[in-house]
């Protein structure tokens, strides 16, 4: 699935087991990753002010969603050190 999907089709786990997904709001022309919130009942999403990395603005929910794309496979010898 590689297309933006209404929200309301978007999997609705236990934050816990929830994925962060693309989220996007159509008339409000944003995009950022967020993840539903079932035990709350609502998405939490990145980048919503400059105070909080993480947030949800009543009447601003996403409208789309989709999920991230898979990484690139791994290059010979690479390593997570930094």
């Amino acid at each position: 699935m590689d297309k933006w999907q209404p929200i309301e089709t978007a999997p609705k786990e236990v934050w816990q087991k929830s994925k962060h997904v693309l989220c996007c709001h159509a008339e409000k022309r944003w995009t950022r990753f967020g993840r539903y919130y079932g035990e709350l009942g609502r998405w939490y999403y990145s980048g919503t002010s400059e105070r909080t990395q993480w947030a949800e603005t009543v009447g601003d929910a996403p409208t789309h969603w989709m999920p991230f794309p898979e990484l690139p496979p791994a290059t010979t010898g690479a390593t997570n050190e930094r």
